[in-house]
């Protein structure tokens, strides 16, 4: 019975998956991941992994990177089932690690205030791709323009209120902290990072965001970063104080990654945060709750916080921004 219980979760969780996160934005993935739940099979060898290996994300990812097409769920459950000894392998030897360039347009405004250089750390950095502000040219909307014109080019649409800086952050020293960081170097990167990304509204492959990808992994190429191995929850400290003796301000930021890490330990992160000397920027999914309440964030939002509070809400992958002043009530 009790594997009965775990194989209703997996589908009651495909289920909720495709109405929150993906019908809106990759009605292919919506698709696939209502599939998967009408699958006694397949939701049965899902249950059979840990909980932390069950993502609808990190099954397409493997799906993908094992060589399973965009196609529509009738033509793809079959490979999937074919193939489910390598993609179970992918899913336990992998993570999800989508590093979304464009999240830093997000992100921007809430450092906006911010004067002189700064030495950047994030958490859960993957291949390190969304260290790198000061290496792109932004626009915010018609006209609203940040950075040097032959940098190559993020755009997020940005609510009224939105502040914007005068120019990119000078970044004095970048550092990052993940699990199983990604080399931008290896070939695989490219080829698991490329898997991460959404299928576009049309169930094709997204070719704006994989050239987003490939355009910031040369940046990355070109000037590594301190990407290193490690928990937020044991090494976030000492990767600050490193990061303090290049710069006197310090920025935390990471987006989509406390999801990942359990309610008590998101409540100590925050704790840590609020006790080092550092600018927190948490751009995480509004369900979680990691300082005070944002009652007007929707289901899918995500929202932006600077040292806890809530500032904005924004797409998960940085197509738009809402400042707290633009929202309705």
């Amino acid at each position: 019975m009790e594997s009965v219980g775990e194989e209703r979760k997996v589908s009651e969780g495909y289920l909720r998956w495709a109405r929150v996160e993906a019908e809106e934005r990759s009605p292919r993935y919506a698709e696939w991941a209502r599939g998967v739940a009408g699958d006694e099979a397949l939701c049965s060898a899902i249950a059979e992994l840990d909980p932390s290996k069950r993502q609808p994300n990190l099954l397409f990812a493997a799906a993908r990177f094992e060589g399973v097409p965009l196609l529509p769920w009738a033509d793809v459950r079959e490979m999937i089932a074919r193939s489910w000894s390598r993609i179970r392998a992918t899913m336990l030897a992998r993570m999800t690690q989508t590093n979304e360039s464009r999240r830093m347009a997000t992100l921007l405004p809430a450092i906006a205030h911010l004067r002189g250089p700064i030495s950047l750390v994030e958490v859960g950095a993957s291949a390190g791709l969304c260290l790198y502000p000061d290496r792109w040219r932004y626009r915010f909307g018609a006209g609203k323009y940040i950075g040097d014109a032959s940098l190559p080019l993020l755009e997020t649409v940005a609510s009224p209120s939105t502040p914007l800086p005068e120019h990119p952050p000078t970044v004095a020293w970048r550092g990052g902290l993940d699990l199983q960081p990604l080399d931008p170097d290896e070939p695989e990167t490219k080829t698991w990072l490329e898997a991460l990304v959404w299928p576009d509204a049309n169930g094709n492959v997204d070719g704006a965001r994989v050239d987003r990808l490939r355009t910031a992994l040369a940046i990355a190429r070109r000037e590594r970063a301190h990407v290193r191995r490690g928990d937020l929850r044991v090494d976030t400290r000492a990767l600050v104080e490193e990061a303090a003796t290049h710069a006197s301000t310090v920025v935390v930021w990471h987006s989509a990654v406390l999801a990942y890490v359990s309610a008590y330990d998101r409540a100590s992160f925050a704790d840590l945060m609020g006790e080092l000397p550092v600018t927190w920027v948490a751009n995480e999914g509004a369900t979680l709750e990691i300082g005070p309440p944002a009652p007007w964030a929707m289901a899918g939002d995500f929202v932006l916080r600077r040292d806890a509070q809530p500032i904005a809400i924004t797409d998960p992958h940085g197509a738009a921004i809402t400042w707290v002043d633009d929202l309705p009530g």
